[in-house]
């Protein structure tokens, strides 16, 4: 990973945060941002590899920051901060297409936890996202549930146009792992096309 990026105010947090990340994280670079704009901006010239944003400190303009990343840099990982844990933050970080969220106040250490897995290729939120999801009506059917992260994930990358060797290089795995991924879904999700599987995660709003 060349670069990591922390959206957020400047505090304690941030400065520890980003003196451990480096290291943690084999990053050749912590950026800092301490508005969405600048952000942008730093995730169009740089391509970091992960992106940390509070987008509580930022409210309205920091969910839409995560779904333009998402949508315009889908190969950016992006992991929300929250100084919150109510049942509502990370299913709406799930929304705006956020590859994993964690609760500020667990500390530095669990952060760097989560970043490890959103760069492994996992989404890491919350056991309860999911089931939150569907009780407040907003994004999730049955079926989702029943497939892995990584198949999430893969999913979610299928949907944005990349290719299985893409894929591969992305996450760090074979060609045919992913092909064996690719057929797992379809068969979890009772479709027989990419066409089918693509819409299925546009329509349940797993990509934007």
């Amino acid at each position: 990973m060349h670069h990591a990026l922390i959206v957020d105010e400047p505090s304690r947090f941030r400065t520890s945060l980003s003196g451990q990340l480096g290291a943690a994280l084999d990053a050749a670079e912590v950026l800092e941002a301490d508005g969405v704009r600048d952000a942008f901006r730093l995730v169009r010239d740089h391509r970091p590899g992960l992106v940390l944003v509070d987008v509580e400190y930022f409210g309205n303009p920091g969910v839409d920051f995560v779904r333009r990343v998402s949508a315009t840099f889908p190969a950016v990982h992006v992991l929300v901060l929250s100084g919150t844990d109510a049942t509502a933050a990370p299913v709406r970080a799930l929304r705006a297409g956020a590859h994993g969220f964690v609760v500020k106040h667990r500390g530095v250490p669990e952060v760097l936890q989560a970043a490890r897995g959103v760069l492994s290729g996992y989404l890491v939120f919350p056991m309860h996202t999911l089931e939150a999801a569907r009780q407040l009506g907003d994004a999730l059917d049955s079926g989702i549930p029943r497939l892995s992260n990584r198949e999430i994930t893969i999913l979610q990358y299928l949907a944005r146009g990349h290719s299985n060797k893409a894929i591969a290089a992305e996450l760090l795995i074979s060609s045919k792992t992913v092909s064996t991924h690719k057929a797992n879904i379809m068969a979890k999700l009772n479709v027989s096309s990419l066409v089918e599987m693509v819409d299925y995660a546009r329509r349940h709003q797993l990509v934007w």
